[in-house]
């Protein structure tokens, strides 16, 4: 899984990021979280709970949970 984090202040509707160059020509899933919603380096656990659900995953919560545990994993 590849996984890229670019915090940038959004101006307009048109996005200029050089980082998704890589990812052209490819399905990918793009979510969008204010900075404010964070606190130090953990996110906002209300925030998140905001967001519980509206992400489909395509499988049971848990196994795509275990999944993307597993891809974390290997990057360690």
């Amino acid at each position: 899984m590849n996984v890229i984090r670019v915090i940038r202040n959004i101006k307009s509707t048109n996005l200029h990021i050089e980082e998704l160059k890589k990812f052209i020509g490819k399905d990918t899933e793009i979510i969008i979280l204010p900075v404010r919603q964070r606190i130090g380096k953990f996110f906002n656990r209300k925030a998140l709970l905001e967001l519980s659900g509206s992400i489909k995953s395509g499988s049971e919560p848990l196994k795509f949970q275990t999944k993307i545990r597993n891809e974390w994993d290997k990057r360690l």
